[in-house]
């Protein structure tokens, strides 16, 4: 089940665990920060507010409700951050442009409308971790992609490539960090929106020069899973990313 809730965590907050951020977001912490869409730009209906929910008188069928809702709503920023990123490849915007491109799309945050934290999601899900209508909430919410199911340019990528993508990656999110610490009043930035940015811009970057989106990345990665874990290099860029991110967020490095 841990694994389920650190996919779920890290699928909620950027558009189904696209593969830019894939080392960026291992690390429990930034996951939690990363949990769900922020409640900013939303829209005449999604501003409806649900009734609050008590932990204890939560229902099996309430917990498949908001799942449902999650999906939902990942489906839909995964969709902007799509169009997003095509839009970076034909013409530059500066970051603080596409923070508010971003922000100004953000769907509601399900569990913000219900009053949960993610630790009472957190127990919601172990409670309820045996029914398979949850189970199949939170795998269509990891979204992991079929390797090697029809066309997909991801499972013909070698693990050097792999490595290679990731290299220019923890390059340009170094320069985009580097640049981030220099915007005036980043303090009032939410950072869930920082990172969903940087995951557009890092990605339009990363397609202009080889040719694959991030889902293809992510297949690739899957499918090389065993040779990566392995590769000494790929755990070093993992690290940095992670002690990159950890910069961006004002934390620690880990």
């Amino acid at each position: 089940m841990d694994g389920w809730k650190k996919a779920l965590l890290v699928a909620g907050g950027t558009a189904g665990a696209a593969a830019v951020l894939y080392c960026l977001l291992r690390d429990e912490s930034k996951a939690k920060l990363l949990a769900a869409p922020a409640a900013r730009g939303v829209s005449g209906d999604d501003k409806k507010k649900a009734p609050k929910l008590q932990v204890e008188h939560v229902t099996k069928e309430q917990v498949q409700q908001i799942l449902m809702e999650i999906v939902e709503s990942q489906d839909k920023m995964r969709t902007h951050m799509k169009i997003l990123t095509q839009e970076l490849q034909a013409k530059s915007l500066a970051f603080e442009g596409i923070y508010k491109r971003v922000r100004d799309v953000q769907p509601q945050d399900p569990l913000e409308r219900y009053g949960l934290s993610m630790m009472d999601f957190d127990t919601l899900l172990n409670k309820y971790q045996d029914d398979p209508q949850v189970r199949e909430g939170i795998a269509k919410i990891m979204g992991i992609p079929d390797v090697g199911k029809g066309q997909d340019k991801g499972s013909s990528v070698a693990s050097g490539r792999v490595v290679e993508v990731h290299s220019f990656m923890l390059e340009e999110l170094d320069k985009l960090v580097r640049h981030f610490s220099m915007v005036p009043n980043k303090e009032s930035y939410d950072m869930k929106i920082v990172t969903l940015a940087a995951q557009a811009v890092i990605g339009a970057k990363v397609e202009e020069k080889f040719s694959l989106t991030s889902e293809d990345i992510e297949r690739a990665v899957l499918k090389n899973h065993e040779t990566l874990a392995k590769d000494q290099e790929f755990a070093k860029i993992n690290m940095k990313m992670q002690q990159t991110m950890a910069q961006l967020m004002g934390e620690s490095p880990p």
